[in-house]
């Protein structure tokens, strides 16, 4: 069961998918880091969040970069109706990264919200 937020829905999660988005957030936002993950956060102005994640060739080949990308969007799916609302986020994988378990990914980034205090 989601979370109503102010407007009355269940608050959304958008995509980040353009260079200048990325950018942007890389140059002004703030960033967190666990030993597997680099979470970048921006306030949008908005209501909603938006997600992207970056992961190098560095880390393995298309299927673990791949995975590693499902496992993180999943990851960041569990805190959406807990995560203040108005944010961009990039999750940068690591290099040690490329086989980490979804419990992993979980507990980074609850570990990570919590210390930004992105958390409601």
């Amino acid at each position: 069961m989601s979370k109503i937020n102010k407007r009355g829905k269940s608050p959304k999660v958008g995509r980040l998918k353009k260079n200048f988005q990325f950018q942007r957030i890389y140059r002004l936002g703030k960033s967190l880091s666990t030993k597997n993950m680099i979470l970048f956060f921006k306030k949008n102005g908005g209501h909603d969040n938006n997600l992207g994640i970056s992961i190098s060739k560095k880390i393995g080949n298309s299927v673990q970069r791949h995975r590693l990308k499902r496992i993180y969007k999943e990851a960041f799916m569990n805190f959406k109706d807990v995560v203040k609302e108005g944010f961009d986020f990039i999750i940068v994988a690591r290099r040690g990264a490329g086989h980490i378990l979804y419990a992993d990914a979980v507990n980074d980034l609850n570990k990570i919200l919590s210390r930004g205090k992105l958390v409601r």
